[in-house]
């Protein structure tokens, strides 16, 4: 179904702290408007991801979000790289593995300011950053739905220089581990 279609992907599991349900209630606001993007949710399944899709199916958002079961290796790797963005509208992160993921592959994020890197990612403008509230979270969508190919292409880059400059393990041993000690 997204073949050849732009999308933003969510990957990790399905948990209430992960606030699945604002993202879903975004799409729905802004599928009143023109929708540039799809969502693929990807994660193994559990009770929370079906009342996850019933949301969406109540919504009528079939048309835009997508699901699958978790991807591993090669697949979660081809999902980020064929994605335009990755989306965590998370009510709590220590870290955000799949953000820093879609960092090293160039891919913008946009996330809650209750996820731990949120400040690196606005430092570099590497994405965008919310409260972890619906509104919030449909005014990045919204945002990032009107960005022109040059503010993408410029978000992409500032992403791989976010992960190199602060992730980047081969490159940032001393750096990662200091910062893993303060968080």
């Amino acid at each position: 179904k997204l073949k050849k279609k732009k999308f933003l992907l969510y990957l990790g599991r399905f948990h209430e702290k992960k606030g699945c349900e604002i993202l879903i209630r975004a799409v729905k606001k802004l599928s009143d408007k023109k929708i540039t993007y799809n969502i693929l949710m990807v994660g193994p399944n559990n009770n929370y991801k079906e009342k996850l899709m019933a949301l969406s199916k109540s919504y009528k958002l079939e048309e835009y979000i997508h699901w699958s079961n978790m991807l591993l290796n090669n697949l979660k790797w081809g999902a980020i790289s064929a994605s335009n963005g990755m989306v965590l509208s998370s009510h709590g992160e220590n870290f955000g593995v799949s953000l820093v993921e879609s960092l090293s592959c160039s891919k913008p994020v946009l996330t809650t300011n209750k996820v731990n890197i949120y400040k690196e990612i606005l430092k570099y403008k590497s994405g965008f950053i919310s409260k972890n509230n619906v509104n919030s979270f449909f005014s990045i969508l919204k945002k990032y739905n009107n960005l022109n190919k040059n503010q993408l292409i410029k978000l992409s880059k500032n992403s791989l220089k976010c992960f190199n400059d602060n992730f980047n393990l081969s490159s940032n041993k001393r750096n990662f581990g200091n910062y893993l000690k303060k968080n």
